[in-house]
Protein backbone atom coordinates (compact mmCIF):
# COMPACT_ATOMS: atom_id res chain seq x y z
CA UNK A 1 0.00 0.00 0.00
CA UNK A 2 1.53 3.29 -1.12
CA UNK A 3 1.89 6.39 1.02
CA UNK A 4 -0.30 8.42 -1.33
CA UNK A 5 -3.12 5.85 -1.02
CA UNK A 6 -2.96 6.01 2.77
CA UNK A 7 -2.97 9.82 2.84
CA UNK A 8 -5.86 10.01 0.34
CA UNK A 9 -7.92 7.53 2.36
CA UNK A 10 -7.29 9.28 5.68
CA UNK A 11 -7.95 12.77 4.29
CA UNK A 12 -11.37 11.63 3.05
CA UNK A 13 -12.40 11.81 6.70
CA UNK A 14 -10.97 15.32 7.21
CA UNK A 15 -14.23 17.21 6.38
CA UNK A 16 -16.07 15.29 9.12
CA UNK A 17 -13.20 15.87 11.56
CA UNK A 18 -13.13 19.63 10.93
CA UNK A 19 -16.92 20.01 10.94
CA UNK A 20 -17.28 18.23 14.27
CA UNK A 21 -14.28 20.07 15.71
CA UNK A 22 -15.40 23.60 14.82
CA UNK A 23 -19.12 23.12 15.51
CA UNK A 24 -18.65 21.41 18.87
CA UNK A 25 -16.12 24.06 19.92
CA UNK A 26 -18.51 26.92 19.10
CA UNK A 27 -21.40 25.29 20.94
CA UNK A 28 -19.17 24.44 23.89
CA UNK A 29 -18.06 28.08 24.04
CA UNK A 30 -21.69 29.21 24.18
CA UNK A 31 -22.34 26.72 26.98
CA UNK A 32 -19.21 27.97 28.73
CA UNK A 33 -20.40 31.59 28.58
CA UNK A 34 -23.74 30.56 30.07
CA UNK A 35 -22.03 28.57 32.83
CA UNK A 36 -19.81 31.57 33.55
CA UNK A 37 -22.90 33.79 33.77
CA UNK A 38 -24.52 31.37 36.22
CA UNK A 39 -21.38 31.22 38.36
CA UNK A 40 -21.32 35.03 38.65
CA UNK A 41 -24.91 35.31 39.87
CA UNK A 42 -25.56 36.18 43.48
CA UNK A 43 -28.17 33.52 44.18
CA UNK A 44 -26.97 30.19 45.51
CA UNK A 45 -29.05 28.07 43.11
CA UNK A 46 -27.35 29.47 39.98
CA UNK A 47 -23.93 29.08 41.55
CA UNK A 48 -24.74 25.51 42.59
CA UNK A 49 -25.93 24.58 39.09
CA UNK A 50 -22.74 25.99 37.57
CA UNK A 51 -20.57 24.23 40.14
CA UNK A 52 -22.26 20.84 39.74
CA UNK A 53 -22.19 20.97 35.93
CA UNK A 54 -18.55 22.09 35.89
CA UNK A 55 -17.59 19.28 38.26
CA UNK A 56 -19.39 16.66 36.17
CA UNK A 57 -18.01 18.04 32.91
CA UNK A 58 -14.42 18.12 34.13
CA UNK A 59 -14.62 14.80 35.96
CA UNK A 60 -16.25 12.66 33.28
CA UNK A 61 -14.08 11.13 30.51
CA UNK A 62 -14.97 12.53 27.05
CA UNK A 63 -15.34 9.01 25.67
CA UNK A 64 -17.99 8.20 28.26
CA UNK A 65 -19.87 11.42 27.48
CA UNK A 66 -19.85 10.55 23.77
CA UNK A 67 -21.20 7.06 24.44
CA UNK A 68 -23.93 8.40 26.73
CA UNK A 69 -24.81 11.02 24.13
CA UNK A 70 -25.15 8.46 21.35
CA UNK A 71 -26.79 5.55 23.17
CA UNK A 72 -28.74 7.10 26.06
CA UNK A 73 -29.68 10.63 24.97
CA UNK A 74 -32.07 9.33 22.25
CA UNK A 75 -33.82 7.28 24.95
CA UNK A 76 -34.30 10.40 27.06
CA UNK A 77 -35.73 12.21 24.06
CA UNK A 78 -38.04 9.27 23.48
CA UNK A 79 -39.64 9.86 26.90
CA UNK A 80 -40.87 13.26 25.69
CA UNK A 81 -42.07 11.92 22.36
CA UNK A 82 -39.07 12.83 20.21
CA UNK A 83 -37.77 10.10 17.91
CA UNK A 84 -34.03 10.63 17.47
CA UNK A 85 -33.20 7.23 16.02
CA UNK A 86 -32.73 8.62 12.52
CA UNK A 87 -30.72 11.65 13.56
CA UNK A 88 -27.22 12.08 12.19
CA UNK A 89 -24.37 10.58 14.20
CA UNK A 90 -22.61 13.92 13.79
CA UNK A 91 -25.29 15.54 15.95
CA UNK A 92 -24.58 13.23 18.87
CA UNK A 93 -20.82 13.59 18.43
CA UNK A 94 -21.10 17.38 18.50
CA UNK A 95 -23.52 17.30 21.42
CA UNK A 96 -21.30 14.95 23.42
CA UNK A 97 -18.11 16.95 22.88
CA UNK A 98 -19.84 20.28 23.54
CA UNK A 99 -21.40 19.08 26.79
CA UNK A 100 -18.24 17.28 27.84
CA UNK A 101 -16.04 20.36 27.48
CA UNK A 102 -18.57 23.03 28.47
CA UNK A 103 -17.33 23.04 32.07
CA UNK A 104 -13.76 23.68 30.97
CA UNK A 105 -14.88 26.57 28.78
CA UNK A 106 -16.95 28.02 31.62
CA UNK A 107 -13.94 28.03 33.96
CA UNK A 108 -11.79 29.49 31.22
CA UNK A 109 -14.15 32.42 30.69
CA UNK A 110 -14.79 32.91 34.39
CA UNK A 111 -11.07 33.14 35.09
CA UNK A 112 -10.64 35.71 32.31
CA UNK A 113 -13.61 37.72 33.59
CA UNK A 114 -12.21 37.79 37.13
CA UNK A 115 -8.89 39.14 35.82
CA UNK A 116 -10.59 42.33 34.63
CA UNK A 117 -10.12 45.22 37.05
CA UNK A 118 -13.34 46.27 38.81
CA UNK A 119 -12.35 49.91 38.35
CA UNK A 120 -13.27 49.61 34.68
CA UNK A 121 -16.89 49.02 35.65
CA UNK A 122 -16.85 52.07 37.91
CA UNK A 123 -15.26 54.26 35.23
CA UNK A 124 -17.79 53.17 32.62
CA UNK A 125 -20.75 53.77 34.93
CA UNK A 126 -19.30 57.19 35.81
CA UNK A 127 -19.56 58.31 32.17
CA UNK A 128 -23.16 57.16 31.94
CA UNK A 129 -22.86 53.72 30.35
CA UNK A 130 -25.42 51.11 31.33
CA UNK A 131 -24.47 47.57 32.34
CA UNK A 132 -25.34 46.06 28.97
CA UNK A 133 -23.13 48.50 27.08
CA UNK A 134 -20.30 48.04 29.57
CA UNK A 135 -20.33 44.30 29.00
CA UNK A 136 -20.68 44.58 25.22
CA UNK A 137 -18.12 47.33 24.58
CA UNK A 138 -15.56 46.94 27.36
CA UNK A 139 -15.75 43.76 29.40
CA UNK A 140 -16.46 40.97 26.88
CA UNK A 141 -13.80 42.09 24.35
CA UNK A 142 -11.21 42.25 27.14
CA UNK A 143 -12.35 38.90 28.50
CA UNK A 144 -11.77 37.23 25.14
CA UNK A 145 -8.40 38.96 24.81
CA UNK A 146 -7.29 37.61 28.18
CA UNK A 147 -8.72 34.16 27.47
CA UNK A 148 -7.34 33.82 23.93
CA UNK A 149 -4.17 31.81 24.79
CA UNK A 150 -6.28 29.37 26.82
CA UNK A 151 -8.91 29.28 24.06
CA UNK A 152 -6.16 28.22 21.65
CA UNK A 153 -5.05 25.45 24.01
CA UNK A 154 -8.63 24.26 24.49
CA UNK A 155 -9.27 24.27 20.74
CA UNK A 156 -6.29 22.00 20.18
CA UNK A 157 -7.57 19.75 22.96
CA UNK A 158 -10.86 19.56 21.05
CA UNK A 159 -8.91 18.48 17.97
CA UNK A 160 -7.44 15.52 19.82
CA UNK A 161 -10.75 14.67 21.51
CA UNK A 162 -12.57 14.74 18.18
CA UNK A 163 -10.76 11.53 17.22
CA UNK A 164 -12.90 9.74 19.80
CA UNK A 165 -16.01 10.03 17.62
CA UNK A 166 -14.90 6.93 15.73
CA UNK A 167 -16.43 4.83 18.54
CA UNK A 168 -19.94 5.76 17.37
CA UNK A 169 -19.16 4.93 13.75
CA UNK A 170 -18.40 8.36 12.28
CA UNK A 171 -16.06 8.22 9.28
CA UNK A 172 -13.47 10.69 10.50
CA UNK A 173 -9.73 10.36 9.93
CA UNK A 174 -9.20 8.02 12.89
CA UNK A 175 -12.06 5.75 11.83
CA UNK A 176 -10.68 5.60 8.30
CA UNK A 177 -7.26 4.68 9.70
CA UNK A 178 -8.63 1.78 11.76
CA UNK A 179 -10.72 0.56 8.83
CA UNK A 180 -7.74 0.70 6.50
CA UNK A 181 -5.58 -1.14 9.03
CA UNK A 182 -8.22 -3.89 9.36
CA UNK A 183 -8.59 -4.24 5.59
CA UNK A 184 -4.85 -4.72 5.24
CA UNK A 185 -5.02 -7.27 8.10
CA UNK A 186 -2.61 -5.22 10.16
CA UNK A 187 0.25 -5.46 7.66
CA UNK A 188 0.43 -1.69 7.19
CA UNK A 189 -0.98 -0.76 10.58
CA UNK A 190 2.15 0.97 11.93
CA UNK A 191 2.62 2.91 8.70
CA UNK A 192 -1.04 3.98 8.65
CA UNK A 193 -1.06 5.26 12.22
CA UNK A 194 2.26 7.06 11.83
CA UNK A 195 0.77 8.89 8.84
CA UNK A 196 -2.36 9.63 10.87
CA UNK A 197 -0.28 11.08 13.69
CA UNK A 198 1.64 13.26 11.24
CA UNK A 199 -1.60 14.51 9.69
CA UNK A 200 -2.95 15.52 13.11
CA UNK A 201 0.38 17.23 13.80
CA UNK A 202 0.16 19.20 10.54
CA UNK A 203 -3.43 20.23 11.31
CA UNK A 204 -2.32 21.34 14.76
CA UNK A 205 0.47 23.44 13.24
CA UNK A 206 -2.00 25.07 10.84
CA UNK A 207 -4.39 26.05 13.62
CA UNK A 208 -1.52 27.26 15.81
CA UNK A 209 -0.34 29.43 12.92
CA UNK A 210 -3.84 30.87 12.42
CA UNK A 211 -4.24 31.64 16.14
CA UNK A 212 -0.79 33.25 16.33
CA UNK A 213 -1.51 35.26 13.19
CA UNK A 214 -4.73 36.55 14.73
CA UNK A 215 -2.97 37.40 17.99
CA UNK A 216 -0.18 39.21 16.15
CA UNK A 217 -2.62 41.11 13.91
CA UNK A 218 -4.56 42.40 16.89
CA UNK A 219 -1.44 43.05 18.98
CA UNK A 220 -2.47 40.63 21.73
CA UNK A 221 0.26 39.64 24.13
Amino acid sequence: MSLSEIIKNLLSGLPNTLFILVTSFIISSIIGLFVMWLSLQKDKISKAIAKIYTGLSRGTPPLLVLLLSYYEFPRLLGFVGIDANDWSKNFFAIFGLAIGFGGYMGELFRSAYNDIDDSQFDAAYAVGMNKRDVLKVIIIPQMFTIALPNIQTMFLSFLKASSLVYVIGIADMYRNATTLANVSQGVYQLKIFIVLGLLYWVITLVFEFLFNLYIKKHNYS
